[in-house]
């Protein structure tokens, strides 16, 4: 059976693995890891140099000596914690390549590493050499002493052991190591390597020939060392999974760990060491390849050994995810039981404490109406609290899922026992408290905040029903929020909460440390709110960010005070007629004209004389807008002229055309004129009726149409005001 192809990582060509060293690394890092990559590379070529010198001289022959001279101080610089330095044979697509492995975080090609003049002499050189002696890998462990290394390296360059092809010569070559006391290292025969009747990588592929042969050594090895052997078999195996930081690597080795050994014992103890010593940082992808992989198992159901090993795997590896407690980890073994692999009590406390959540909310929403019932009808404290409070578990769960009619019932149905005076009263107004303190205002506010505006519609109401409990929170999306959209739906959930949010903002504006932005809020909101208790402190509040610099919270402040003041804001909107700013001044001829104040009509008919006189783009604007204010203070009389009489002498010098169809000099705009018929439409007379008939036949198109309407609405009135 052909090996599969399985994606792998191209040791040396893929750019990120020039050179062993990863890119994103800090610079500091990158640098560490080139001074290390140079003696790697020194320490790399100066081995296999001794490898090959020494294979024409003894031992104790001076050229030897020369060969191995400092060659084990250069091997022991290389490392900093324990680790291994590994050399691996692949047969690739122009014949076979030299991997070395270990010291930097990644594989690197052994001619890439050299100079081009080097690199041509001895990587062929050393590829025969490790094919003479029949080797796929050979790995030196950093715990090496000296005398090891130098016995290690006379026995590889050893004449009589240079081939070792041979079955008897390997053994010859074992042996040499074991007499010598040479323990670590690892090495891998080519008829070692396990044969190709299962699909894997590569590098999984020699990972667990290394482990199989590395185990049937143990006997040897404890006889030698003294040590326990469980001890060695766990060193081992560690050893061999060490350099393997790829997580499909990782899963591959585990998922057939089954290939190292016959004894089902060990083979659960090499699944327990593999997944107990995955790293944090391997642990998740490794999780995820294997969940994945094991679903796709599942849904073959051969119900075969490797299915059961599998089933196996899925305990131990979601017992280390639980032990991990990472947020990641705790996704990941909560998908392990959405797939139903692993039981409730496999949970940690949390998560296990959340899908009994989702359970009971579940139930909640099936039977919504009998969880009510038994909070109507609870016969004793107890029975009352533990409904009351299954409600308050639920509800975090609830906004998750955007059910807030159901979040709504609930809120209202506490406040009705509250309010109502019922049995429980006094219960269902400490749980409201305890809504309103904890941390459900505060998921609303994240909903509110990121939800659309259909979301917001459904939270204003369930903010208002909060009431004290929503102000912060609200106050905080005023302050935060840079969408206008979201602020304004803030101000309507606290115009909705009324009187009982005045005081809390009231106070917020008293401490003066709010933006501009969120004080017009805050007024607005104060302004909406009808309560005689707050219109003095409110209004005085208003009065004094009346002459504030900034123009858009001058035009709120006027605006506000006219509503909570009314006629007590007068000085302050004629004041305000004289601002730099056009929108101010519009905002105070609107309140001149909703407190009906006759200065300040006598003061808009100057104005209107002036504009006539010296007609500007900004002076029409303001015109149309005096003409609609009119509309909204009633048919006043100024210097014995009622404001109907007003608007129809400026009709009749600017708005008429003459028989030849002119108009008299700076006639009225188009707007003007549609501003004069909606006052009329609401204060005029017949007199009225008679000028806008003449100004009728002089206009064409919307003009028209929108004075035959006033002329209709006049009517109207008229004959409704006759009727008997």
């Amino acid at each position: 059976m052909e090996e599969k192809k399985i994606p792998k990582p191209d040791y040396g060509t893929d750019k990120k693995s020039l050179g062993g060293i990863p890119e994103g690394l800090p610079p500091e890092e990158v640098e560490r890891l080139q001074q290390l990559q140079v003696k790697l590379t020194d320490f790399v070529l100066r081995l296999i140099q001794a490898f090959l010198r020494t294979g024409y001289y003894t031992s104790d022959h001076p050229e030897s000596k020369k060969a191995k001279e400092g060659l084990f101080q250069s091997f022991k610089v290389l490392f900093e914690e324990e680790d291994e330095l590994a050399f691996l044979v692949r047969e690739e697509q122009g014949g076979q390549e030299i991997f070395v492995e270990g010291v930097l975080p990644e594989s690197q090609k052994l001619s890439r590493m050299m100079m081009k003049g080097m690199g041509e002499l001895y990587v062929p050189k050393f590829a025969k050499y490790m094919e003479r002696k029949d080797l796929i890998s050979l790995t030196l462990k950093s715990r090496m002493g000296q005398n090891e290394f130098g016995a290690f390296v006379d026995i590889m360059s050893e004449p009589t052991l240079v081939d070792t092809k041979r079955k008897q010569d390997q053994d010859r070559f074992a042996q040499a190591l074991y007499s010598r006391g040479i323990f670590n290292i690892s090495y891998v025969f080519n008829e070692e390597f396990l044969a190709l009747e299962r699909e894997m990588p590569w590098r999984a592929r020699l990972t667990l020939s290394r482990m199989r042969k590395d185990i049937k050594m143990i006997p040897i090895l404890q006889q030698m060392m003294g040590r326990e052997i469980k001890d060695i078999r766990i060193n081992l195996l560690r050893d061999a999974l060490r350099p393997i930081r790829q997580s499909d690597l990782l899963c591959a080795i585990l998922r057939n760990s089954d290939l190292v050994t016959s004894s089902s014992d060990i083979e659960e103890t090499i699944e327990d060491e593999i997944v107990s010593s995955l790293k944090k940082q391997y642990l998740l992808n490794t999780s995820k390849i294997f969940l994945r992989e094991h679903l796709e198992l599942k849904k073959l159901q051969k119900q075969d050994a490797f299915e059961e090993k599998s089933n196996r795997l899925v305990k131990k590896i979601s017992r280390r995810l639980k032990d991990a407690a990472t947020p990641e980890t705790v996704n990941l073994l909560e998908e392990f039981f959405r797939h139903q692999l692993i039981n409730l009590e496999d949970l940690p406390p949390a998560l296990r404490d959340k899908i009994v959540l989702e359970r009971l909310t579940d139930k909640f929403l099936r039977y919504t109406d009998q969880f009510f019932l038994q909070l109507d009808q609870a016969k004793d404290k107890e029975a009352f609290l533990n409904v009351a409070i299954s409600f308050v578990r639920m509800i975090p769960e609830l906004i998750r899922r955007d059910r807030f009619p159901e979040i709504l019932r609930i809120f209202e149905t506490l406040k009705g026992h509250f309010h109502e005076r019922r049995m429980w009263a006094l219960l269902a107004g400490q749980v409201l408290e305890e809504i309103g303190k904890g941390t459900i205002p505060h998921l609303l506010k994240e909903k509110f905040l990121k939800g659309k505006k259909e979301i917001r519609a459904a939270i204003i109401p369930l903010f208002a029903a909060l009431e004290v409990g929503a102000i912060s929170v609200l106050l905080d999306i005023l302050k935060s929020s840079q969408d206008q959209w979201v602020r304004k739906n803030a101000c309507e959930a606290l115009i909705q909460i009324g009187p009982v949010a005045a005081i809390h903002l009231l106070k917020e504006l008293e401490k003066q440390q709010t933006s501009a932005e969120t004080t017009c809020d805050i007024l607005r909101v104060l302004g909406e709110i009808k309560s005689q208790e707050w219109q003095a402190p409110l209004a005085k509040v208003a009065k004094h960010f009346a002459t504030h610099e900034h123009t858009r919270l001058r035009e709120q402040a006027i605006h506000t005070l006219c509503q909570a003041g009314g006629p007590q804001g007068e000085e302050v909107f004629l004041s305000s007629l004289n601002d730099p700013d056009l929108e101010v001044r519009k905002r105070a001829i609107w309140c001149l004209a909703m407190v009906k104040s006759s200065r300040g009509i006598g003061k808009m008919v100057e104005m209107l004389k002036e504009y006539s006189a010296t007609p500007s783009p900004q002076n029409d604007k303001l015109e149309t807008y005096i003409y609609f204010a009119f509309g909204l203070s009633g048919n006043m009389a100024i210097d014995g002229k009622t404001l109907e009489q007003i608007l129809i002498e400026m009709i009749e010098k600017r708005g008429i055309k003459g028989l030849l169809g002119f108009l008299q000099k700076n006639p009225l705009t188009d707007a003007s004129i549609v501003a004069i018929c909606d006052t009329l439409a609401k204060i005029g007379t017949g007199e009225s009726v008679k000028v806008l008939t003449r100004l009728e036949k002089s206009q064409k198109g919307t003009l028209a149409t929108k004075t035959r309407e006033a002329i209709k609405k006049i009517e109207e009135r008229i004959r409704i005001s006759t009727k008997p």
